[in-house]
């Protein structure tokens, strides 16, 4: 282990407490997208945070959205590669604020956790970031060059990045991204996620009578618009996939590798059963769960609205969908295709539309790209064992837009656990977990520098 890097990890080491006094500031601000005051307040801090660390450009630029905070600091070595770290500073809103066990928005720690909303998604995530890029430079400029792209809509609005980041390619050209917005598979298994699916949201309206009306002068005779939504519902799937038409040529095949791979995943039926609570999984049988979690499409119907209790006919029936992709899939496409089955099944007794309300593309690396393989000797240093390497199910829009509009690939990690209650009440980050990643991105720097 060289001077410089044995350095760096005890720095870290004496300062994590100083990690925990920064997180519990930047908790105390509710930064909810549309709490505009505080969203200023938490830029505001956060740029005071960069420049102390101290971070040689830090500079706010607004956008369409909430603003972009941009950050950097030149390599001591001339022809060191460029990372750019990405994160987000918005959160979910608290409610319902009275299921929580502590204030949302003053943290508290109660053992090795620390308690408030953004916690794990993402603030102690980011500032773990900042933390190893503090605990290198303590003797100077870093190994690497490092810029920073922090971001305020992640949450509400990504595809305010659509126009920010082609506007400012050659500001944030960089050699691959590092995002620490992925989490762990548990505290002792340390997590490189390769891939993450897409995403295509549509409302599906059916129109019958032009207003509501009594269901026994007009039942038998005028169709409901939720018999017909219902019927169109329940055609989505046969035995597990999905019967939208061209849904699948597109989508990317596994090799036997890849499936041996992700066999080896601590993830089965039970591990789904027990982080639901649901009475059994479902599902496209030819593929085991963590196939179809991250390397299989999905459908899923997350809303349905229509009618009330009085004896009418509703005029209109609604549902949102969501469609999960996975590489080669794109969102506008497989919209169409939802376009297309409900023209093929609804009947004439009522009319319809399908209104596309946004999309992310899919993502997917090499597992033994550059990025990817230095994060993997950082963690079997830590932890002392290799990494799993996780087809994550969920999808974050960034690492799509920087590949469509930058080119740039993404390594995707993280320290948040499966239990930390992300986006729900009592949310939370473990310490020990979050300590031993801030050592393992010191590692992964000293890595790509050669040093």
């Amino acid at each position: 282990m060289s001077q410089t890097l044995k350095g760096s990890l005890e720095y870290a080491d004496r300062h994590f407490d100083r990690f925990i006094d920064d997180l519990c500031q930047f908790i105390s601000f509710p930064s909810v997208t549309t709490s505009t005051g505080h969203i200023h307040q938490t830029v505001e801090w956060l740029m005071n945070h960069l420049q102390s660390v101290p971070l040689e450009r830090v500079e706010v630029f607004e956008t369409i959205g909430n603003p972009v905070v941009y950050a950097e600091v030149q390599s001591r070595y001339p022809d060191s590669p460029t990372v750019l770290i990405y994160g987000h500073y918005d959160v979910q809103p608290a409610e319902p604020v009275d299921a929580w066990d502590t204030d949302p928005y003053k943290a508290t720690r109660i053992g090795d956790y620390i308690y408030g909303r953004g916690t794990s998604d993402m603030k102690g995530q980011l500032l773990a970031c900042v933390s190893a890029i503090k605990a290198i430079m303590s003797d100077g400029l870093t190994p690497i060059k490092i810029k920073f792209l922090l971001e305020g809509n992640e949450e509400t609005e990504p595809d305010v990045l659509c126009e920010f980041l082609p506007e400012h390619r050659d500001l944030l050209n960089a050699d691959f991204s590092l995002n620490c917005d992925g989490g762990m598979l548990g505290p002792d298994q340390p997590t490189i996620v390769y891939g993450l699916r897409g995403g295509a949201i549509s409302t599906i309206r059916i129109f019958g009578p032009s207003l509501d009306i009594h269901d026994g002068l007009f039942g038998g005779v005028i169709e409901s618009p939720i018999h017909v939504l219902s019927s169109l519902i329940a055609g989505f799937h046969d035995d597990g996939r999905v019967t939208l038409p061209g849904f699948y040529e597109k989508v990317r095949s596994m090799d036997e590798e890849e499936r041996a791979e992700l066999a080896q995943l601590p993830i089965d039926a039970s591990f789904y059963l027990k982080s639901t609570g649901a009475p059994s999984i479902w599902g496209e049988d030819e593929f085991t769960p963590v196939e179809r979690v991250g390397a299989r499409p999905a459908l899923t119907v997350t809303m349905f609205q229509a009618g009330s209790r009085k004896g009418a006919i509703p005029s209109i029936a609604e549902a949102r969908v969501s469609m999960r992709l996975v590489p080669n899939q794109d969102p506008l496409e497989v919209h169409e295709q939802l376009k297309e089955y409900v023209a093929q099944n609804a009947p004439p007794t009522v009319t319809w539309e399908v209104e596309y309300e946004e999309g992310w593309r899919p993502s997917i690396s090499d597992r033994m790209y550059a990025g990817n393989e230095a994060l993997r000797q950082a963690f079997e240093t830590v932890w002392r064992k290799k990494p799993y390497y996780h087809l994550d199910g969920g999808g974050i829009p960034v690492v799509g837009q920087l590949k469509q509009f930058l080119g740039m690939d993404s390594v995707v990690t993280g320290f948040s656990l499966p239990d930390d209650n992300i986006h729900g009440p009592n949310e939370r980050i473990h310490l020990p977990t979050v300590r031993r990643g801030i050592e393992s991105l010191i590692h992964f720097f000293h890595i790509l520098s050669k040093e």
